[in-house]
């Protein structure tokens, strides 16, 4: 049963990096959190539940230095969460420093051969007491992995405790409470306790692991430790499942930044969009119609997030956010609206005239489809009609 758990965790890690990693960076943080705690958990049902000593081979003492990233990449993602920001300082590469010494004393067991790899490994499958004493560091006995990694997670986990609380008192003056603050600080809320949880149970099992006369399989199999230490980690994936807005982060929104702008066109047509909010980035999604409406950048076929990121030197989960929360309305749907709206203009410019397909495809591209294919598509399943039955209907 743990290895589908793990298998389960490391497809929602990566489909979270893969899918939203350009939307909102910090996400990779998480990812690097799930993926590390999967592979120990794969490590985990090797040495103690299965019997495959090649597998257990592959995994044993090979992902070490992965045991000391759990703590900084939950660290790096509260703080990049609550602080909207994802780069990484000059200084927070200090936090990969115990990865890089557990690395480096492992080193020379990477290139011993697949036969003595074997040997360990099943001493390993067969008596678990093996880990207690065998080493193969260089720099630090590698059997004190078993100990260093809840011990450091936990301290990186008060680290974290701290500055989610520090943060939580001065996210006021940023603006008022939105409610993807509240749902993003619930998140955390969540995260955290059951990491502090899972880390805390874990610390417990590895210690009695240390300093127990007897270790066997059958013993640590049936600890109630491991039961709440699986269970507890199992449950944050689940939570991404049950908060699918976190991937947004909290929006902070600076005081001062456009904070005087006029609009310079009537854009009442786009401004329908705009649901009532006090959220503090209403002002910023009208700053986003403004640009969208004045500039005509829809009728450009490369118009997209990306597009008015760069434009507006505004992160893209911001305009996300903007979409989705105040706006109302998927940031594709308004595009092609947008660009539906244009073609229609020149549609009715040209009614009169008997449009050929070259002509519709001009038209199709002057109002930013790519294809006139994609102006068909969409002209369809917007107006529920082609553009040629349209033109008739004129």
């Amino acid at each position: 049963m743990l290895i589908y758990i793990v298998a389960f965790k490391l497809i929602i890690s990566l489909v979270l990096a893969v899918f939203n990693f350009r939307v909102n960076k910090n996400t990779i943080y998480l990812t690097g959190f799930l993926v590390t705690i999967a592979l120990s958990g794969l490590l985990h049902y090797f040495a103690f539940m299965g019997d495959n000593a090649s597998l257990m081979a592959v995994f044993n003492y090979h992902i070490t230095p992965t045991y000391y990233l759990f703590g900084p990449f939950l660290f790096f993602y509260v703080r990049g969460t609550l602080t909207d920001r994802n780069k990484l300082s000059r200084r927070d590469y200090f936090h990969f420093i115990p990865a890089v010494i557990s690395f480096l004393s492992i080193v020379p067991f990477y290139f011993k051969n697949w036969d003595y790899k074997l040997i360990v490994a099943r001493k390993i499958i067969d008596n678990p007491e093996v880990l207690k004493v065998w080493n193969e560091g260089v720099l630090y006995p590698s059997y004190f992995n078993v100990i260093g990694r809840p011990m450091f997670f936990m301290i990186y986990l008060i680290a974290t405790i701290a500055l989610f609380l520090r943060y939580n008192r001065s996210l006021a003056k940023y603006g008022p409470v939105s409610a993807q603050k509240t749902l993003i600080k619930r998140w955390l809320v969540w995260l955290i306790s059951l990491s502090t949880l899972a880390c805390a149970s874990y610390f417990a099992g590895a210690i009695m692991f240390i300093f127990s006369d007897v270790v066997n399989k059958e013993l640590v199999n049936s600890s109630p430790l491991g039961y709440l230490t699986g269970v507890f980690f199992l449950t944050i994936p689940l939570l991404i499942l049950a908060f699918p807005p976190i991937l947004y982060g909290i929006p902070i929104h600076k005081k001062g930044k456009r904070k005087n702008f006029e609009h310079k066109v009537d854009a009442s047509d786009v401004y329908s969009f705009v649901g009532k909010s006090d959220d503090p980035f209403q002002q910023d999604a009208k700053y986003i119609l403004d640009n969208i409406h004045e500039e005509k950048w829809y009728l450009d076929p490369e118009f997209n997030v990306d597009f008015l990121a760069l434009k507006l030197d505004i992160p893209k989960h911001h305009i996300y956010y903007c979409f989705n929360y105040i706006i109302k309305s998927k940031f594709t749907k308004l595009r092609a609206q947008l660009r539906i709206s244009h073609a229609k203009k020149l549609l009715e410019e040209k009614k009169s005239q008997n449009l050929s397909q070259d002509d519709m495809e001009s038209i199709a591209l002057t109002s930013g489809f790519g294809t006139l294919y994609r102006f068909i598509s969409a002209f369809q399943e917007e107006e529920g009609t082609t553009p040629m039955e349209y033109v008739k209907k004129l």
